[in-house]
Formats: C-alpha cells, sequence, structure tokens
C-alpha cells in the first residue's frame, strides 16, 4: 500500500469517527407519510418550538420575501435581496451571526408565521422552496455551501423550523409525496448529525439547543429507528446541563442574565413539550421554578435585565403567564394581579457571585444595585468582576457597556469586554483575558449581610498578577452606597477605579473631582464623591484614542456616554467612595482589627450604624 493510499484511508477514517452517520446518510428511505403523521393525528394540537411567532409585521416581511426576494432576518441587519437563486454561501454583511441565522432557515419560520395567520398558500409554497433549495446546497457535512449551514446551533434550529413547516405541509393543497419522503429523510441525517456527541457543544447554550431540538424530533417522529435512541441521549445530556451548567441556587452559570433568561425558556420548551406528550422530569421542573426566582430579584424595576456580561437589556416581566411556574415572577408579570410577593428584597447568591440589593417593591423612585464577581466558564463572560450596576428612579445612572457583537477581533468589541466598559478596578491601565486559564474559586463573594435597614456584600479576586482587589459594597435602604475597595500587592502599580454612567445621566464634575449627576428623565439626582485621596481623574466620553466612554444596547451598534477614571499609585492603598441617593452618608469612621473590620455611618436622616465586615 503507498503512502497516500494509507494517509487517504487514515483521513477517512477520522472524518467517519467525527461524522458516523455519514457512511449510510446516502441511503434514501422511502418513508410512509401517514405513518410518520401518526402522532400529529393522534392530537388535536401539538407542541413544538417555533422560531419566530406570528405578529403585525408577518405578513409584510411574507409578501417582501414572495414579491421582491427581500430576506430580512432580525432587525440587526438591513434586508439582503437576492436574485431568485441562493447559492447558500451568502455572507453580505460579512457577518458570521448573520450566516447563522441564514442556515437557521429563519426566513421560512417568516413565512410560516404568515401562512399561520393569512393561510395564504404563496407564504408555504415559498418556505418550501427554501428548504429544497437548502437542501440541495447543503446535502450533508461533508458537501455544504458554508460553514455555517452544519454548525450545531443552526442545525438544531434548522430541526425546529422543519417541524414547524411540517405540521402545515402536511395536509396542504401543495403536498408533495416525493418531496415530503425527502424532507422526512432530511430531519433523519439532522437527528443523526444533532445526536453525535462529536458534533455537540458541551458546557454551553448552544448544546440545550440542540437537545431541545433533538427530543422534539425524537417525539414527533417515531417513524424513525434511532428516535428512542435521540430521546434517551437528549435527556441524558439535559441532566447535565442541569447539574453542571447551573448553580443549586438556580443561576445559570454563563454570567449574562439575559443568557440565563434565553437558557430558561428552553428549559421551558422542553417542559411543556415532556407534558404535553405525557414525559415527566422533574428535574427540569425544580430548575425551571429556581431559575425564574432569580429573574425576580435581578431583574430591575421596569422589567429588564442588566447588560451584564454578553447581555442586552432583555424585558422578562414580559413572559406569559402560561410559561410561568414560580408564585414570585408570576406577581411580578401581574402586577400584583396573581401570585405572591418575595418577603425581602435583597439577596446574595454566593454560588453564582451576584448580590443584588433594592428598596421597597412598590417604591415610587426605586434603586437598584446589583453586584457581580465569579467564574464558571468563558462563555459569554466579560472582564466584569467586581462590577455593579445602579439605577435609581426612571434612570440607568451606572451602566454595564453591554454586549456589542462577537467578533473578537473588533475592537468595540474588545473594548465591550475589557474592565474599562465596567464599573470596576484596573491594575496598570489593564484589563484581564481569562481565556486559557481556569479562575473558577478566584472571584468570590467572601461575606455579606442582610438586614431590614442595610446590606452589603464583601467580594474579591486575584485575577491580575500580584494582586489582590477587595470591594465591600454597602447598600442602605434610604438610598445611600458606600464603596471600600481595597487594593494589596508587595509592589507598586497604578490602579484606576472607573465609573461608566447611562446615556440619560447630565454629569457635572467639580473642582474637587466629585461627581454630580442629575437624571433627563426624571427629577432624581445623585452624587459621587471620593473621602481619600486620588492622584488624579479622567473624563472620557466617545474617546477613541484610547477607546472609552461607549455602550451598546443594540446588535453591532454603539453610543457615546460618560466615563470617569480616578487613579491612584502604590502598593496597598484603597479607594473610599460614596454615591449619595435619596439620602447622603455625612460621616464613615473605620477600625481595623486582625480579622475584622468595624464601619461606622452616619446618615443624613438622622441614622447611625455600625456594621462589622
Amino acid at each position: 500500500m503507498s503512502r497516500t493510499t494509507s494517509v487517504l484511508l487514515a483521513s477517512l477514517v477520522v472524518f467517519s469517527m467525527a461524522y458516523p452517520f455519514i457512511g449510510s446518510e446516502e441511503l434514501f428511505i422511502d418513508y410512509d407519510v401517514d405513518e410518520a403523521n401518526e402522532v400529529w393525528d393522534n392530537y388535536d394540537s401539538h407542541v413544538y418550538v417555533k422560531r419566530t411567532t406570528p405578529g403585525s409585521k408577518s405578513i409584510e416581511l411574507a409578501e417582501n420575501l414572495v414579491e421582491k426576494n427581500e430576506i430580512y432576518l432580525m432587525r440587526y441587519w438591513e434586508v439582503f435581496t437576492f436574485d431568485g437563486e441562493l447559492a447558500w454561501d451568502e455572507d453580505p454583511f460579512n457577518d458570521w451571526t448573520w450566516q447563522f441565522y441564514f442556515h437557521s432557515l429563519r426566513m421560512v419560520s417568516h413565512l410560516l408565521n404568515a401562512y399561520e395567520i393569512s393561510s395564504n398558500i404563496s407564504y408555504l409554497d415559498k418556505a418550501q422552496w427554501f428548504i429544497e433549495s437548502w437542501m440541495e446546497h447543503n446535502p450533508n457535512p461533508r458537501n455544504q455551501a458554508s460553514d455555517r449551514a452544519w454548525d450545531d446551533h443552526s442545525t438544531a434550529n434548522r430541526i425546529s423550523t422543519m417541524i414547524y413547516f411540517w405540521d402545515y405541509y402536511r395536509n396542504s393543497e401543495i403536498f408533495d409525496n416525493e418531496f415530503a419522503v425527502e424532507l422526512l429523510n432530511m430531519l433523519r441525517k439532522h437527528g443523526d448529525y444533532t445526536a453525535d456527541s462529536d458534533n455537540y457543544y458541551w458546557g454551553h447554550n448552544h448544546g440545550i439547543y440542540q437537545d431541545r431540538a433533538l427530543l422534539q424530533l425524537a417525539g414527533m417522529f417515531p417513524i424513525f429507528k434511532d428516535s428512542e435512541e435521540w430521546s434517551r441521549i437528549g435527556n441524558t445530556r439535559l441532566a447535565t446541563h442541569v447539574a453542571d451548567g447551573v448553580t443549586d441556587s438556580g443561576v445559570h452559570k454563563e454570567h449574562s442574565p439575559a443568557y440565563h433568561y434565553l437558557v430558561m425558556k428552553l428549559f421551558i420548551d422542553v417542559n411543556l413539550f415532556n407534558q404535553h406528550y405525557g414525559i415527566g422530569n422533574q428535574e427540569i421542573t425544580d430548575l425551571v421554578y429556581n431559575m425564574q426566582e432569580y429573574l425576580v430579584y435581578v431583574a430591575k424595576h421596569d422589567g429588564t435585565v442588566p447588560m451584564v456580561g454578553d447581555s442586552f437589556n432583555d424585558k422578562v416581566m414580559s413572559m406569559s403567564a402560561e410559561m410561568v411556574t414560580n408564585e414570585h415572577l408570576l406577581y411580578e408579570i401581574s402586577n400584583g394581579q396573581k401570585g405572591v410577593a418575595v418577603a425581602v428584597n435583597d439577596i446574595v447568591y454566593t454560588d453564582a457571585g451576584v448580590a443584588v440589593f433594592k428598596n421597597d417593591w412598590d417604591n415610587a423612585t426605586p434603586v437598584y444595585f446589583a453586584l457581580f464577581n465569579a467564574f464558571h466558564s468563558i462563555v459569554h463572560k466579560q472582564s466584569d468582576d467586581l462590577s455593579f450596576v445602579l439605577s435609581y428612579g426612571n434612570t440607568d445612572y451606572l451602566v454595564d457597556g453591554g454586549k456589542y457583537n462577537f467578533v473578537e477581533s473588533d475592537p468595540y468589541r474588545q473594548f465591550i469586554r475589557s474592565v474599562f466598559s465596567h464599573n470596576t478596578i484596573s491594575v496598570d491601565n489593564q484589563t484581564y483575558d481569562f481565556r486559557g486559564k481556569n479562575l473558577i474559586g478566584n472571584p468570590v463573594i467572601e461575606s455579606f449581610e442582610i438586614t431590614e435597614n442595610y446590606s452589603f456584600v464583601k467580594a474579591s479576586h486575584t485575577i491580575f498578577n500580584g494582586v489582590k482587589i477587595t470591594r465591600t459594597a454597602f447598600f442602605f435602604e434610604h438610598g445611600a452606597v458606600y464603596l471600600h475597595d481595597e487594593l494589596e500587592s508587595d509592589s507598586s502599580h497604578s490602579y484606576s477605579q472607573i465609573f461608566n454612567f447611562g446615556p440619560d445621566v447630565n454629569i457635572i464634575v467639580t473642582e474637587s473631582g466629585d461627581l454630580n449627576l442629575s437624571s433627563k428623565v426624571d427629577q432624581t439626582t445623585v452624587s459621587l464623591n471620593q473621602l481619600s485621596g486620588y492622584n488624579g481623574f479622567e473624563l472620557f466620553n466617545g474617546s477613541t484614542d484610547p477607546i472609552r466612554g461607549w455602550q451598546s444596547t443594540t446588535f453591532n451598534q454603539v453610543s457615546q456616554i460618560n466615563s470617569v477614571s480616578y487613579y491612584l499609585d502604590g502598593d496597598s492603598t484603597s479607594f473610599s467612595t460614596t454615591i449619595n441617593l435619596e439620602i447622603d452618608i455625612n460621616s464613615i469612621d473605620l477600625v481595623e482589627s486582625d480579622d475584622s473590620k468595624l464601619y461606622s455611618f452616619t446618615l443624613s436622616n438622622g441614622l447611625d450604624y455600625q456594621i462589622n465586615v
């Protein structure tokens, strides 16, 4: 045997291991369509995932697609107009995320939404055309027009869309048995691919998408010989996600409230599907309950989540009551008409590294403070340890940078992920990168206390080499925050205490470097005061060199905001900062012992507190 031949055979073996179904995938099975419809025919209604849902724009999107070949995927991109044929390697925005949604067949989902509303057969016919075209150009992972075609995530989402299509196509006037069998064969390939552990995205929300799709495919198409095995695989992998992907307290480990919300909805989808078809899973039921409880606390008073990690300000309180199993969340989304109110305003999730402090839930001028400090994985994680956000009234005063996009070479994405877009500490004007590092147990919440009148959290990390940073944050129920940032090192460094202010905040910097802040949308005011010495400060607003003073609230877009950095040099030193809202912190006295610190506070409302940390 020649060396060339042996190398070729070895390559084929490796490829077969990566795609074990490849050897048999070209086998065309002449499925009995009536048998395939057996599950549908036994139920009056069905529960499955719709990638989009019918709405006021559905007909318009479908008409533009049928008449003008205008592909609209999501609001983040302009429409893409094609000439009537697709090569399926299109990338009009040079954006792999667009390609992912393109190969997910999101345009088909929009067409199905319109058909569901109108019964206009042209929409279903166009949906069939897209599916046929995609199958022709991407018959298998070896033969695909784009490397996004058989991507783990796009494949999972395409399964959901094809199930949605089948539900309407199977009894339609354009039904064609030959195409139906081709589609069933393609769904079988999708099931084989998704069930293969080599194609599975472990430890990531993509894996949950894959499991959800696999379970629905298995449950709704028992005609496939491996459906029972697919169901077993999907449930087994989901159990791993339940055990490893979410903390015991019910917080998703991707360090993003928006992705917590997304993953929770994935589990809800699985649970609703299981319950509808008589498949019980108490673990997922309990998990959904705890994940909903976290939303009650981490959501701001306006019902949105803070833009921590890779998050935008998703409005989580818009959930339908049918999806809610937690009585506290039900109370929130129903404006107190149903469910039960929480007993306390503040909470600390030590296993998730999250502390949330709020004043009275029904306060006319609500205050929201949340601090984040943990490491579980790099997925959707940003360099935001010890960072916090603060809202007062209707205004986000201290904000997170957001998400922007996922193009890691983009300088603005690099900024958004860095410490400089977060309200935290930088050492030597540097950020840190946690990729390739195991930081589990490094960012940690050391202690906390929650009382009726005040709460505090003490958190720390040693991510910067040779430096320990400890932030103790005090929150007073009547509206004041105190930060004590301790910086410990055996060598001298330049430390930066960074604050990023929301777009609705007016900022006046006094001669002493204190900040007077006021809202553009309500009558609230805030003052930020440094009680200890610092070397200087710097104000940024839409700076490009360096990139500072930017926020992203919409995908692929940034807008200018104010950002202030205070500087302090030394080895072991500290920042002492008050943020006064409804009341002022008039004085602070600190007495240190070997194992604790005694803080004495005098507030402008006449109250005094002594707090041992």
